[in-house]
């Protein structure tokens, strides 16, 4: 475990989504590393891993994409994060692709999330704290693909990293048996109907279960729980979904500009509210 701040440096690899509809995931990841002392260095010359679709249209195209970036990072350093979990995906699994080649690049591929919860550590989190997240009562989602694709840092099915990271900011989490279903985000453009009734399932819980908040880890699923949970069927929901790194901003005192609060879809207010952020 290292001391907070003492020389964290990241190649970073945002991914076209936080340049794009998940702006607010950037902004805050940026704000949070920098308060957490932690520098990330954009990798110059990057390009789109390929997402969902294209590993099985066109695999010799998406490994080309995504050796690019990995040598593109490793230029730039020995250790490359990115926030999003297909990004993530897509790079480790190219990875492991060239090096049974033995051609890999010598750059080290993890999660944002992964990266901090190892080299930043909880205990020194919770130090870091200004404003703890008491009494917010949050529910944690992975997503699917997280800890499918690096088993090694967290259980595959029944995950709790992200539940310890949300004690150390002095959040309350709840148990929540969805935290790998699948928010449907892949098939939504074939099959909007089966990917809603897959995002309700997710939210319905969540609400059932009285939670404040739904802290995620991917602009996918953000997607999908905040931009699309208007278009589920049934009461509303109105459940704020925040990027872990908002709920880390939070904790650290940064301001809803710091953390591009004003772009999520889903109102932040009742979350700032309770922690006495706002009036």
């Amino acid at each position: 475990m290292r001391v907070l701040g003492e020389g964290l440096r990241y190649v970073y690899y945002p991914g076209c989504s936080l340049h794009a509809t998940a702006k607010e995931y950037d902004i805050s990841a940026q704000s949070a590393c920098r308060a957490l002392g932690i520098e990330l260095e954009e990798i110059k010359g990057w390009n789109c891993c390929g997402a969902t679709a294209l590993p099985s249209l066109d695999y010799d195209t998406f490994t080309e994409l995504n050796t690019k970036n990995l040598q593109l990072a490793a230029k730039q350093g020995t250790s490359v994060v990115t926030p999003c979990n297909e990004c993530f995906k897509n790079l480790k699994d190219t990875k492991k692709t060239l090096a049974s080649k033995g051609n890999a690049p010598d750059v080290k591929v993890r999660h944002l999330f992964q990266a901090i919860y190892e080299d930043v550590g909880m205990e020194n989190l919770a130090k870091a704290v200004k404003k703890p997240l008491t009494d917010l009562k949050v529910v944690s989602y992975y997503g699917c693909l997280l800890t499918r694709t690096d088993p090694e840092f967290d259980d595959i099915e029944r995950p709790v990293k992200l539940d310890e990271m949300a004690e150390a900011l002095g959040a309350t989490p709840l148990k929540f048996p969805g935290k790998m279903w699948c928010c449907g985000g892949p098939v939504y453009l074939p099959e909007k109907e089966i990917a809603l009734n897959m995002t309700k399932s997710i939210l319905d819980t969540a609400k059932s279960l009285g939670a404040d908040v739904i802290q995620v880890i991917c602009p996918l699923c953000s997607m999908m729980l905040d931009v699309y949970q208007n278009q589920v069927e049934g009461e509303p929901v109105n459940i704020p979904i925040l990027y872990f790194t908002q709920l880390i901003g939070l904790a650290l005192g940064l301001s809803e500009d710091d953390l591009g609060l004003s772009l999520n879809i889903v109102s932040t207010k009742p979350v700032l509210k309770k922690l006495g952020a706002t009036a």
